[in-house]
C-alpha cells in the first residue's frame, strides 16, 4: 500500500509530461520511501528501466549486477552472456538498443537507485553519466532518476558536482510523512492515544510503520521489533549510521552528544575533537539532510545570529538511547514477549511528554495550519538563550501580522484546567516583546481544555489530538 508523496508524485508527473527529457535527483535517509515513491511513479507507464547498486560491491560487481537486471527488465537473457568492461560500454549498448532505437512516443524512464553503490562512492561515474546525458540522452526523450540515501555523497557528488551543473531540472528531498498520512497506515484499526505513541517512537518513517502488526497492540508491536534479540529495530541503529555514513563513529559521537539537550557548533566541536570549521558543518549538515538532528534559532534572531544550536530530532533514536541501547544486554538474552512493560513502562510514560513536545515542534507548520495563520509565519521555534541546555518554551511562531503566538504544549490524559494560566504566564514574563507586536496563546493537548478554562477566554487557539491526526 502507497501512502501520501501527493506533491512528489505531482512534481514528477509535469517532468514526465514535459517536452524535454528530464534529469531528477531524489535523496533522503535510509527506509524513508525513496525506492517506493519511484516505484509508484512508474506504475502503468510502459517504458521503464529500474536498475539499483548494490552495497559494499566493487565496481566490476555492479556492473555484472547492472547487466542481470538489464536482462531482466528487458526480458532479453541473452544480455547475461555479453561482457562489459566499463559503464562507458554499459551506457553506450543501452543508448544504441533502448534509447536512440526506441519507436515508443512516450517518455522513457531510467532510474539508479542507490547511485551511490553504482559509484562505489566515487565521482566518476556521475561524469560518465554527464556525458552520455549531454552527448545522447537529453535528445531522446528520457527522464533519467538518480537516488541515493546517502546525504553527502548526493550533496557533493550529484547535486552540487561541477558534471552536473544546470543539467537536473528536479531535485527531491524526501522527508517523513505527516501524522494524517501515517494514520492511513492504521486503517482504522486503532485509536488515536495509540497511534500517537507510534508517532512519538517512529516518527514519520514508512517502513517502520510497514513492519507494525494491526492485529496486536502497541506494547505487543514494541516488544516483538524492539525488545526481542532478533527484532528488527534492535539494531536499526548500526544499519542507519554505518550503511548511511562514511565516517559513521563521528556521526555517532555527535549524536550521542546532543541526544538529551542543545549544543552550539563551537560546543559540539570541544566535544567530540572536532574543529568547529568545514568538516564538522559538514557533517552536521548531512545529519540535518537525514533528517537526524535539527537546527534552531531562537524566534528573536535572524539567520546569521551566532546563537544556534542542534539538537536530536529523530524520533526513534530518542527512544532507542532511552530504552533499548541500556537495556540490551537483557533484551538479548531475555525470552519473555513483555519486556518492555516491565521493565520501561513507568520511564516511557514520563518519557511520552517530553517525546509529544518534540513531536509538535517538529509538526509546528501543521499546528499553524491548524490555527489558521500557517501563510503568516516567518519563523518556528522555541525559545532559548545563548547559555540555555534546554528549552525555557517549547514552541513560538513569529507572524508576519505582528503577532508572536507562544504555544504551551500539554501530554495530559485529561483536559486542562485554568491551573495552567500560571504556568503561561511565567514564561510570558520571560519574553522581551518587540515593539509594535502582540502576543497570542495557544493550547495543544491531547484532549483541549476543560469548561473552566473555557469559560476563562485566556487561551487564543487550541489544538486537540484528534484535529492533529485527522
Amino acid at each position: 500500500m502507497f501512502i501520501g508523496r501527493e506533491k512528489e508524485l505531482t512534481m514528477l508527473e509535469e517532468a514526465y509530461k514535459s517536452n524535454k527529457s528530464e534529469l531528477v535527483a531524489i535523496y533522503g535517509r535510509r527506509r524513508i520511501g525513496k525506492s517506493a515513491l519511484i516505484k509508484e511513479f512508474s506504475n502503468n507507464k510502459s517504458s521503464c528501466l529500474h536498475f539499483e547498486g548494490l552495497e559494499g560491491e566493487k565496481t566490476t560487481g555492479q556492473i555484472e549486477h547492472f547487466k542481470t537486471t538489464l536482462s531482466v527488465e528487458t526480458n532479453d537473457s541473452f544480455i547475461t552472456k555479453m561482457k562489459f568492461d566499463s559503464w562507458e560500454e554499459v551506457f553506450l549498448f543501452i543508448t544504441e538498443k533502448y534509447i536512440k532505437k526506441r519507436k515508443s512516443k512516450q517518455k522513457l524512464i531510467i532510474s539508479f537507485d542507490e547511485i551511490q553503490w553504482m559509484a562505489v562512492q566515487k565521482g566518476r561515474l556521475i561524469s560518465i553519466i554527464k556525458y552520455f546525458w549531454d552527448k545522447y540522452w537529453k535528445y531522446n526523450n528520457i527522464i533519467l532518476i538518480l537516488c541515493g540515501s546517502i546525504a553527502s555523497f548526493m550533496i557533493n557528488k550529484v547535486l552540487k558536482s561541477k558534471a552536473l551543473y544546470g543539467r537536473i531540472s528536479l531535485e527531491l528531498l524526501l522527508r517523513g510523512l505527516p501524522p494524517g498520512e501515517i494514520v492511513i497506515f492504521f486503517e482504522s484499526k486503532r485509536g488515536n492515544d495509540e497511534i500517537l505513541k507510534y508517532l512519538m517512537v517512529f516518527g514519520g518513517v514508512p517502513k517502520y510503520f510497514e513492519e507494525i502488526q494491526m492485529n496486536k497492540s502497541f506494547y505487543q508491536n514494541i516488544n516483538r521489533l524492539c525488545f526481542s534479540e532478533n527484532g528488527l529495530m534492535t539494531t536499526e541503529l548500526e544499519r542507519m549510521f554505518y550503511s548511511q555514513f562514511r565516517e559513521a563513529k563521528t556521526y555517532l559521537k555527535i549524536v550521542r552528544l546532543i541526544k538529551d539537550g542543545l549544543f552550539s557548533l563551537k560546543e559540539i566541536g570541544e566535544k567530540i575533537g572536532v574543529s568547529s570549521g568545514g568538516s564538522l558543518r559538514s557533517y552536521l549538515r548531512n545529519l540535518e539532510n537525514a533528517d537526524i538532528i535539527q537546527l534552531y534559532i531562537p524566534f528573536n534572531k535572524d539567520l546569521n545570529t551566532k546563537i544556534k544550536k542542534y539538537t536530536l530530532s529523530d524520533e526513534f533514536l530518542r527512544f532507542y538511547f532511552k530504552f533499548i541501547e541500556p537495556n540490551m544486554k537483557m533484551i538479548q538474552s531475555n525470552t519473555s514477549s513483555n519486556i518492555f512493560e516491565t521493565i520501561c513502562e513507568k520511564q516511557f510514560i514520563i518519557w511520552s511528554g517530553f517525546a509529544f513536545e518534540k513531536f509538535c515542534i517538529k509538526n509546528s507548520y501543521l499546528l499553524a495550519g491548524l490555527m489558521g495563520f500557517g501563510g503568516k509565519i516567518i519563523s518556528a521555534s522555541p525559545y532559548f538563550g545563548k547559555n540555555d541546555s534546554k528549552f525555557q518554551i517549547d514552541l513560538m511562531f513569529l507572524r508576519s501580522d505582528k503577532v508572536i503566538t507562544l504555544c504551551e504544549i500539554k501530554y495530559w490524559h485529561s483536559t486542562i484546567n485554568t491551573k495552567i494560566i500560571q504556568e503561561v504566564e511565567r514564561k510570558i514574563n520571560l519574553l522581551k516583546i518587540p515593539q509594535g507586536y502582540t502576543i497570542e496563546k495557544a493550547l495543544i493537548s491531547l484532549y483541549g481544555s476543560d469548561q473552566s478554562l473555557k469559560d476563562s477566554g485566556y487561551f487564543h487557539h487550541e489544538v486537540t489530538l484528534e484535529q492533529i491526526l485527522k
